[in-house]
């Protein structure tokens, strides 16, 4: 069975529709090739309020997969998908960090309930 492709916003919401409803803070983070079919993915759960996800476990796993490009999501189970400004300060700096690897982060999205925010619709990517 082929990869599912990550071509717009709608498939990267159903992608991660599991983040939707936990109870701890989670980040998961796709890997594509160049035509946006995932390569693979990689979860981490946190606490409530905090995941501890570095940007060198993301390029590593970026580099290992092979991938041209990133999707990654978190939840806030608190209700509200409005980034927190460390959300944002560590979406620009993953932004940045994975850009000198030739390797694009294509969106961040913050999943609450219903509400998804994407990050590269606020211009943040």
């Amino acid at each position: 069975m082929p990869s599912p492709r990550i071509a717009d916003l709608a498939a990267a919401r159903a992608l991660f529709a599991g983040l939707r409803n936990a109870t701890v803070e989670t980040v998961a983070v796709a890997y594509l090739d160049p035509n946006r079919r995932l390569l693979g993915m990689r979860h981490v759960a946190g606490r409530r309020d905090r995941v501890p996800v570095t940007i060198r476990t993301i390029a590593v796993d970026a580099l290992g997969f092979g991938a041209v490009g990133v999707v990654m999501a978190h939840n806030h189970p608190s209700g509200d998908a409005t980034p927190s400004a460390r959300d944002v300060a560590f979406t620009q700096a993953l932004a940045a960090g994975l850009r000198t690897l030739e390797v694009v982060l294509l969106d961040h999205l913050v999943i609450a309930g219903d509400q998804v925010t994407s990050l590269r619709a606020m211009g943040v990517v």
